[in-house]
């Protein structure tokens, strides 16, 4: 293939209009009830016993399991409208494919969180049990493979090691012809982030849980080492506690707080590309394909296909979207996407025809080990942090705000979370420069799964 000069209307070198569409959900503004009216803002309250700044699925997801176990006066605020930061650019993707145990744990668990948020809110979250396939190239990918199924079978979920053959009946698309095995994990799933978001959201609220939308928070107030209170463009409020659940503006967040606080993490720029329905339509239960040595993967989507990957040459963002309310649509780059789109058409040659609809360019957030963010800042008592998802927060977020959540009410968590501790980096890891350095190495040497 030749880059630079694309055709629009298939796989080929192409170069399309920008306009967003969000994996098929509808958008954020169109929703109905409380979150989303156009009515005057209400009062802040004077007082919280906790205020968390961020209204994606990761602060919902906080402020769900924090009202579930009892805590009351939780202040949600969102610089913007509810989801509508790097939430709604997510691929939809809910897998315990991960490097960790104890991120498997989380994934397993948001899993089952999702599934049974439309019962418990009334809210569709588009959840359906499709399953993945991890496929490997090579007998070392393969065997890596082996082992995570002996750790996943460990923690309980059910997974197969199978053939190229049982492959190509699980997904017809996918070319068996290079693979030498795969990883069946038919627990795994797909839904609807924006939706996933506004359940947490509705569900929380019905804990008491006050949200408040276009509320900025400009400082958190430290004295004598604890959190005592928030500054917002709409007020001040008291607090015992502050959760930094900023995504993309955590960094930004940490350095404004009056003492600084180090969250390290660096915004890169993330591409997934979506298709128009194909000739014969995908379904919808079509299993997820994971392909770690193409750096790939790929969903149906609308009957089509959503497909992204992980670059070896990843982009830094340095100023656009940081001082946005919102995320946008970033600039499309075909060239920096062909490696993906090639390796894309090596898997499953059968879209070479396909019709483009759009190439989706997001921020998302890395960390200097590939590894999120969690817990109780050193120095200041009561201000806690939970970002730096690496692509992977739909996965982690059920999961993450569960733990993050017993750890602020016990004092620990239900499970080992120690290699997510914030507590792992220090001050030298909070120079922008250091972070732009780590995280374009630690992305151009690894292969996380950026199944958001």
């Amino acid at each position: 293939m030749r880059s630079g000069a694309w055709s629009a209307r298939t796989l080929s070198p192409v170069l399309l209009p920008r306009w967003f569409c969000d994996a098929g959900a509808r958008p954020a503004g169109q929703r109905s009830g409380r979150f989303f009216s156009s009515d005057p803002p209400a009062a802040l309250p004077a007082h919280a016993r906790v205020i968390i700044c961020g209204g994606g699925v990761v602060g919902t997801s906080v402020a769900y399991h924090l009202s579930r176990l009892g805590w009351r006066e939780i202040v949600l605020l969102e610089q913007g409208r509810l989801g509508a930061g790097t939430t709604r650019f997510c691929a939809g993707i809910v897998s315990v494919a991960k490097p960790l145990s104890i991120e498997s744990k989380m994934a397993d668990y948001s899993n089952a969180l999702y599934e049974r948020l439309e019962e418990e809110t009334g809210v569709k979250t588009g959840f359906v049990r499709t399953g993945s396939l991890c496929l490997a190239q090579n007998q070392d990918r393969f065997l890596s493979l082996k082992r995570l199924a002996s750790r996943l079978k460990v923690l309980g979920v059910s997974c197969d090691v199978i053939k190229p053959r049982d492959v190509s009946q699980l997904h017809p698309l996918v070319n068996i012809h290079d693979l030498v095995g795969a990883l069946h994990l038919p627990g795994d799933s797909v839904v609807s982030p924006p939706d996933v978001n506004h359940a947490l959201a509705v569900a929380a609220a019905a804990h008491g849980v006050q949200i408040y939308e276009h509320t900025s928070v400009n400082q958190v107030l430290v004295k004598n080492g604890h959190v005592t209170a928030v500054e917002t463009d709409r007020g001040s409020i008291e607090c015992e506690y502050f959760v930094n659940c900023a995504g993309q503006w955590a960094y930004e967040l940490g350095q404004s707080s009056e003492v600084k606080v180090s969250v390290p993490l660096h915004g890169c720029e993330h591409f997934y590309l979506l298709t128009k329905p194909l000739s014969e339509p995908t379904r919808a239960d079509s299993p997820v394909v994971i392909d770690m040595d193409g750096r790939i993967y790929a969903r149906s989507w609308n009957g089509g296909i959503l497909s992204g990957g992980f670059e070896k040459n990843p982009k830094p963002i340095f100023t656009e979207g940081r001082n946005q309310l919102e995320i946008q649509n970033m600039q499309e780059d075909w060239d920096h996407f062909e490696p993906m789109l090639s390796a894309l058409l090596r898997r499953m040659p059968g879209l070479e025809a396909c019709e483009i609809q759009q190439l989706v360019n997001c921020p998302e957030s890395f960390t200097p080990d590939m590894r999120c963010l969690m817990g109780e800042t050193p120095g200041i008592y009561g201000y806690f942090v939970l970002a730096g998802m690496n692509s992977s927060g739909l996965s982690f977020a059920g999961g993450a705000g569960k733990y993050l959540a017993e750890w602020m009410t016990y004092g620990y968590p239900s499970a080992n979370v120690w290699p997510l501790d914030i507590k792992r980096f220090g001050n030298l890891q909070s120079s922008r420069t250091f972070l732009r350095h780590r995280v374009m190495e630690v992305m151009r040497e690894s292969q996380p799964l950026l199944l958001t």
